[in-house]
């Protein structure tokens, strides 16, 4: 008798291209419904676990399929897996991290832009029937900015290389586990200094337990009342603090496209704060993005063959 074929879950929508890949070696199954129960009934006998943005991977989950062997997520982070349970079980664990660079580093540009120049405060006066008054000098341009980068990923790498190039920026910057810049050149300071001597903020740090609401209303304080912030991190910034802070003209203006959790909700203060854009998680949301992402599905292929993945997340160092 010959082999049993390999079993592969899909819990989330993923391309066509992606899953045609995938049913060149196993069994796919594709669910509608990617609740935890859900997922315990799908993976019974499963080899591979694909996901994407939804589907919360838990140790009850992994302790529901004794033959995993990987599980792929379609996304640059791997919150909402359980990597411990994962690693006690040694299930790998294989991502995306370079399909939205492109697209977040240029959003993370357009917001700090727009801050700078205020083209949302031009545009809505405008509408309003002024011009001329309007016309007088009220900024500084980026290249006389201080640009401080809290926390150095590829994100920030790019973001940092067309600020120095183009613009001809100083930047400083903090990490809190001592990732360095590689094409840009840059001061390394700590975070008090960052946030005190900076004329605009970025925040690159990816979700972590020890980062979570690292810019609270004590550190948002150190900031100038003319500095701008500018995150695109989940959870690192206190958006209850920022949204007093901006309410109360102790900081400039901020952009946001992530949070303490998603949605934004209905009643949270943010939403009324003035000089602040906000906007839904879509930094790395352009079309060649998503279709990039699809491209884990190519790493479980290659683990499920005995292959070495390319990008593989290790949770002993966080990335």
């Amino acid at each position: 008798m010959g082999q049993e074929p390999l079993k592969i879950v899909v819990a989330e929508p993923y391309s066509k291209e992606a899953i045609a890949r995938l049913e060149e070696v196993g069994q796919v199954h594709v669910l509608s419904d990617s609740s935890p129960d859900a997922l315990i009934a799908a993976l019974d006998g499963a080899h591979a676990l694909l996901v994407r943005a939804k589907a919360h991977v838990t140790a009850r989950v992994i302790d529901a399929a004794p033959h995993l062997k990987v599980i792929g997520r379609a996304s640059p982070t791997v919150d909402h897996i359980d990597l411990r349970a994962a690693g006690r079980r040694e299930i790998r664990v294989v991502y995306s991290p370079a399909a939205a660079v492109n697209a977040s580093a240029e959003f993370a540009l357009a917001m700090l832009l727009t801050l700078r120049r205020r083209l949302v405060y031009y545009d809505q006066q405008v509408r309003l029937g002024k011009f001329d008054a309007l016309r007088t000098p009220s900024e500084y341009s980026i290249h006389a900015s201080r640009i401080g980068f809290l926390g150095m990923d590829a994100v920030g790498e790019h973001v940092g290389k067309a600020l120095q190039i183009g613009f001809g920026c100083r930047i400083m910057y903090h990490d809190p586990r001592g990732t360095k810049p590689e094409s840009f050149q840059a001061d390394e300071v700590d975070l008090e200094t960052l946030l005190t001597a900076s004329d605009a903020i970025c925040v690159f740090l990816k979700p972590h337990r020890e980062t979570r609401g690292i810019l609270s209303a004590e550190k948002l304080a150190l900031m100038r009342p003319t500095a701008l912030l500018v995150s695109l991190s989940r959870g690192a910034v206190d958006t209850t603090a920022l949204a007093a802070a901006l309410s109360e003209r102790r900081l400039a203006g901020a952009a946001l496209d992530a949070y303490e959790s998603d949605p934004l909700a209905s009643d949270h203060p943010i939403r009324r704060a003035p000089n602040c854009i906000l906007t839904p998680h879509v930094a790395g949301m352009t079309i060649d993005a998503i279709e990039g992402r699809f491209d884990v599905a190519d790493d479980v292929i290659r683990i499920l063959k005995g292959a070495e993945p390319h990008h593989e997340f290790d949770a002993a160092i966080g990335r």
